[in-house]
């Protein structure tokens, strides 16, 4: 596997409890000093999340099932974005399946071990405080095959922009791409930290493969080129656009 570069097959990596009950999650990346998390979070059914604030933005694909909170209801195929500010308490009702990134810590008033949990260790310092974050929306859903796609900046590539972080204290780019059969992206190097889940499909970055139900991290200055011999559907969280490493001018793949 190339230096910089790790798969996980979501089939074949462990989950942990997340804290309440038949809340599971798959810890692939965790800063907690930062409160940067990757990786998916599993539901049974009547689950709940608890009350909660969001201090910095999240970004989650909704793979199925669906969740519902006091503002909507969020099923398989949606982009959920919670911005920062955001409290709500999530109850699943049917067997639910996301993976999401995690951008700034959550806290639980009530409760120092939530979902995220090691995220939720300064909960108790939260209390019940409303501050001017009253009424941030606790959801925003992109329909994702409802969503604008178009044509990237190499052949084979169509790109979608879920959310471009606007607005927020973390910046990055939340994009699905769609490789065609046989589509190669020149050599380029993530210029931060860049994350990827595999939808459907299957992807080769060198020598490395990922398949449907992958996920990938890639360091920051990592190098690599892309390709798909039979098409793909992936996820991208990218915090920088990437740099074109082959000497060609092109357009930014990810969304910047």
């Amino acid at each position: 596997m190339a230096t910089g570069i790790a798969v996980y097959d979501m089939a074949a990596t462990q989950w942990a409890p997340s804290g309440p009950p038949g809340i599971w999650q798959q810890n692939i990346r965790s800063d907690p000093g930062a409160g940067r998390w990757f990786g998916g979070v599993r539901f049974e059914p009547l689950s709940r999340s608890g009350v909660h604030r969001h201090l910095g933005p999240a970004a989650s694909f909704m793979l199925s099932g669906s969740l519902v909170d006091h503002a909507t209801r969020m099923a398989g195929g949606q982009a959920v974005i919670n911005l920062a500010g955001a409290v709500h308490d999530v109850i699943c009702y049917d067997a639910s399946l996301v993976v999401a990134r995690v951008d700034g810590p959550i806290l639980y008033p009530r409760d120092t071990d939530g979902v995220l949990d090691e995220l939720g260790a300064a909960a108790s310092e939260a209390g019940e405080r409303l501050d001017a974050t009253l009424g941030q929306p606790a959801d925003i859903l992109v329909d994702a095959n409802a969503a604008t796609a178009i044509p990237g900046p190499v052949p084979g590539v169509t790109r979608t922009l879920l959310y471009d972080y606007a607005g927020q204290p973390h910046r990055a780019c939340f994009t699905r791409l769609v490789l065609a059969p046989e589509t190669r992206i020149p050599a380029h190097a993530a210029s931060a930290m860049l994350d990827l889940f595999v939808l459907a499909g299957e992807i080769r970055l060198g020598r490395t493969t990922a398949g449907s139900g992958c996920y990938v991290t890639i360091d920051p200055d990592t190098e690599l080129d892309l390709a798909s011999r039979y098409g793909a559907r992936l996820l991208a969280w990218a915090d920088a656009p990437a740099r074109w490493t082959d000497g060609s001018e092109r357009g930014d793949l990810y969304g910047w």
